[in-house]
Parts: structure tokens; C-alpha cells; sequence
């Protein structure tokens, strides 16, 4: 009678460790469930994502339109004043002030020496790289390619072509811009003919 009750007692607290060994196991893998980064997991962590590049702020994006409009501008009346050779009946100082319309007349004045007018129209691609609104005036930088490819130095009395065949015909310029009172306006450019674009 003893052994039997030995044997039942063995055969119960087997189950009961049997039990006790179950429901360990069956937490050690709800607990690697709830924890594993699959599907359905309560706690992953959440799988890193490239974020879209945050847009400008409605300030920021007038102004970058602003700045590009001067610039542009300024482009268009400058071929306009080079087609001519002069400047007087285009719209020049209304886009661009001291240095950079310095810089336009002076070479204007050159090619107007030497009897060259230009022909055709040059493309422009330009990015606005800097921007200080904070600051008094505001200020930005545009960083253009210029590309004069078919934008062509004629002598005028002849239209005999006038272009030197050892000059790039696309380059970078860096272009300043300011404010005057509330109006953008390109004030400084950098010609770059060493860095092609």
C-alpha cells in the first residue's frame, strides 16, 4: 500500500511540475511573442523610415519665388540690353543694383566698343542655395548655370559671328541678392568659368 501511495504521490507532483513547467514556457514564449518585431507584436520597435524632405514654410517658399523672379528678371533684361547694346528701354535696374549692375554695364560698354551685339538666347538654371530672412536686409544666394551655348556675340554692322572658340559656353555664376525696402533685387555676381555645369 505504501508503494502505490509513493507512486501516486511521485505521479502527482510530476504533473504538477509538469504543470508548473507548462505555464513557464507557455510565458517565455507569449513574452518572445509580445516581443518580437513580427507581425501582430505589441511592443516592436518601429522599423526606421526615410522621412520626406519637410517642405518650407510658407514664408521661406514666397521668398525663395521672390528671389528666383528677381534673378530671372534680371536675365531677361540683361539679354534684352545685350541684343541692343544698351541698356535704356529695357527694365535692367529694376532687377539689378550696385555690383551686379555694375557688372552688366561694364560689359555691355565693352562689347558696345567693339561693335558686338548677341544673338539668340542663353538658358538659365538656377537654385536658390542660401536664405536670410532674419536678417536686415534679407538676404539669399543663387547659384545659377549659365549657359551661353546659343547665345552668340555678333559683330553688328556685319552679323559676322564674334564668339572666341577658347571660352566655356556654360559655367557657374553665384549671384547675391538683398532686399531694398521690401523688393529682392540681385546686387552681386560671381562668374565661376572655371567649374562648368
Amino acid at each position: 500500500m505504501r508503494t502505490a501511495s509513493c507512486r501516486n504521490s511521485y505521479r502527482g507532483n510530476l504533473l504538477k511540475n509538469s504543470a508548473v513547467a507548462l505555464f513557464a514556457t507557455g510565458f517565455a514564449a507569449l513574452t518572445v511573442v509580445s516581443c518580437s518585431s513580427g507581425p501582430g507584436g505589441t511592443d516592436a520597435k518601429p522599423t526606421p523610415s526615410k522621412s520626406a524632405p519637410a517642405k518650407p514654410a510658407p514664408a521661406d517658399a514666397a521668398a525663395r519665388k521672390d528671389v528666383l523672379a528677381a534673378y530671372s528678371g534680371m536675365r531677361t533684361e540683361q539679354v534684352k540690353a545685350f541684343a541692343k547694346g544698351k541698356v535704356s528701354g529695357t527694365k535692367l535696374e529694376k532687377y539689378a543694383s550696385d555690383k551686379a549692375l555694375a557688372t552688366i554695364e561694364g560689359s555691355l560698354f565693352r562689347y558696345r566698343q567693339a561693335g558686338i551685339v548677341f544673338k539668340g538666347e542663353p538658358k538659365s538654371t538656377t537654385k536658390v542655395t542660401a536664405l536670410g530672412l532674419d536678417k536686415k536686409p534679407k538676404t539669399a544666394t543663387v547659384t545659377e548655370c549659365w549657359n551661353t551655348t546659343h547665345w552668340t556675340p555678333v559683330v553688328k554692322a556685319t552679323g559676322k559671328d564674334a564668339a572666341s572658340g577658347n571660352q566655356p559656353r556654360r559655367y557657374t555664376v553665384t549671384g547675391t541678392v538683398r532686399t531694398i525696402g521690401e523688393k529682392w533685387m540681385v546686387v552681386g555676381l560671381t562668374v565661376d568659368k572655371d567649374h562648368p555645369c
